[in-house]
């Protein structure tokens, strides 16, 4: 191989290569460690920045501060800043330090009165009614404290046996009634006087607030046509859960005949909580509809006749009775012998500022009308119709625990337009179902019909009921002018009638013709 002319000229080749090809290599090492030096001082200015910028300690702050170049003055200003932060921060230990003293020597009451705010017994600090349930746990599942019928609360299953007609207008009406959708049970030890109420849905919360003012019995008779039951079942659900006396109240739901109750959405099982929801947001149908009036005299009558007891409140949802009202008045019937033949017991009713606390006894209400915080019920609106005989001599008399007799009365001139609320038996005249809510004045007819039969009012003292507190204002209500007009009117023969059944009394101001605003002669049509 060595005498081959190819390979000797390789090898010669090659040896003539070799110092070019280590001085590119010497360059190349050169260069690589230049960059690797280069990389490592920027590396090293990055960390170095990063460090000032994320260090906590405010005396390397001020070190990398100087270190960078920055001006003395601004390192002197962070060092006074910290040294005022740490003086701030001694007088903050110092405060909780007498704060802690002050808890364990003079703090001790209003400790307790955060205590009394937070403990559950007592009431919530809400306007709303029912509110009081909110601090209550729902009874478990299966154990619902309401006896429902027709497959309530899951369904609502029913007939047109079931569906009966309205008390007064019978089979002429178009409004149809299911009667005890809940029934009341377990009535032993419960007064025998019921609460007979009214509502639509957007009024259901004030029934717990009932319950807790009243320890009778309650009836409700609601107007629910269409999906507003639906919307009435499910709030009533959560009270069955969450409110222990519910076994006492029955109710009863009322639509007209062209509105069937719907059977959709009614499905409710144990609720999550007790929190009431407000029941003035609930929609209602006649919100979207303006042919859908209220039938009060209706659901008074289908609530009054239901009544299992023989005394019966009738009233309004809103109107909050006394302390012990029920018991009361039955121990004053035991305890009074009494011999009017056809007498009922009237409650005198009030409303309160809103904001106010609304008064269980006789005292606390006398003390809110001494300083203009209540005045009887619809004083500025309607002066008349709540307005009885006496009303002074009655806020002005002693207070006591015990429900009396006050005085005895009839409805004449010049209280002749007066609606009094109060205690009777379903032996009193039915409401006249042809007079509707939105035309006002819609308990004068049953009114006029006690006078004629020569009924004695019993105002009670120690008793009253109280709206729910917020106190009405005259508004301009232009909407209720044709509504006043076909009251009025129905009204007109509605006494006609009264006076072809009854002998006149001319006290009870029979023969005044409303529409006319005159009283008429003896023998003048009506």
């Amino acid at each position: 191989m060595e005498g081959d002319p190819y390979y000797r000229y390789s090898c010669l080749s090659a040896m003539s290569r070799t110092p070019r090809f280590f001085k590119f290599a010497l360059i190349a090492f050169l260069a690589v460690i230049c960059l690797l030096l280069v990389t490592r001082n920027r590396i090293y200015e990055t960390s170095q920045l990063i460090n000032f910028k994320s260090e906590t300690s405010f005396d390397d702050n001020i070190q990398a501060i100087v270190d960078s170049g920055t001006a003395e003055s601004e390192a002197k200003e962070l060092q006074g800043n910290e040294e005022l932060r740490q003086e701030e921060e001694i007088e903050d230990e110092q405060a909780e330090d007498i704060a802690e003293v002050q808890a364990e020597d003079g703090g001790e009451e209003q400790a307790n009165e955060v205590e009394q705010k937070e403990d559950p017994d007592e009431p919530p600090d809400d306007s709303l009614p029912g509110a009081y349930l909110k601090y209550y746990q729902p009874a478990p599942t299966n154990q619902s404290h309401c006896k429902y019928n027709y497959d309530l609360p899951y369904d609502l299953v029913y007939t047109s046996k079931n569906s009966q007609f309205p008390p007064e207008q019978g089979n002429s009406s178009p409004y149809r009634i299911i009667y005890n959708v809940i029934e009341a049970y377990n009535l032993m030890d419960v007064p025998p006087i019921t609460y007979a109420t009214h509502m639509t849905a957007n009024f259901a919360h004030f029934i717990p607030e009932l319950l807790k003012h009243w320890d009778g019995l309650v009836t409700v008779a609601a107007f629910v046509p269409d999906l507003d039951v639906a919307f009435f079942i499910e709030q009533i659900n959560q009270f069955c859960y969450c409110e222990p006396e519910m076994h006492r109240v029955s109710i009863h739901i009322v639509t007209h005949k062209m509105l069937p109750f719907s059977k959709k959405d009614i499905y409710f099982d144990r609720p999550q909580d007790c929190v009431p929801e407000d029941s003035s947001a609930v929609p209602i149908f006649s919100d979207y509809d303006e042919t859908i009036f209220y039938p009060i005299n209706v659901v008074r009558n289908a609530a009054r006749t239901s009544a299992l007891t023989k005394y019966i409140l009738l009233s309004d949802s809103e109107l909050i009775p006394s302390k012990g009202l029920a018991s009361g008045f039955l121990q004053m019937v035991h305890r009074v012998n009494r011999t009017i033949t056809k007498e009922v017991f009237h409650v005198p009713i009030f409303e309160v500022a809103e904001g106010t606390v609304v008064p269980e006894d006789k005292s606390s209400l006398v003390q809110l009308i001494q300083t203009k915080q209540a005045v009887y019920f619809h004083q500025t609106t309607c002066e008349h119709c709540q307005k009885f005989p006496n009303i002074d001599q009655w806020i002005s008399s002693a207070s006591f625990n015990e429900v009396k007799p006050f005085q005895t009365v009839k409805r004449h001139d010049p209280f002749h337009r007066w609606e009094p609320i109060f205690i009777g038996t379903n032996l009193e005249p039915l409401y006249s179902e042809q007079l509707s809510w939105e035309g006002l004045q819609d308990k004068m007819a049953q009114s006029l019909e006690m006078c004629l039969e020569d009924y004695s009012y019993t105002t009670l003292d120690n008793a009253f009921l109280c709206h729910w507190p917020g106190i009405k204002t005259a508004q301009n209500e232009g909407w209720r002018e044709s509504f006043i007009e076909e009251n009025e009117k129905n009204y007109a023969n509605i006494v006609k009638g009264l006076l072809e059944r009854y002998r006149d009394i001319p006290a009870c101001k029979a023969r005044f013709a409303v529409t006319a605003g005159v009283e008429l002669q003896p023998n003048a049509a009506i």
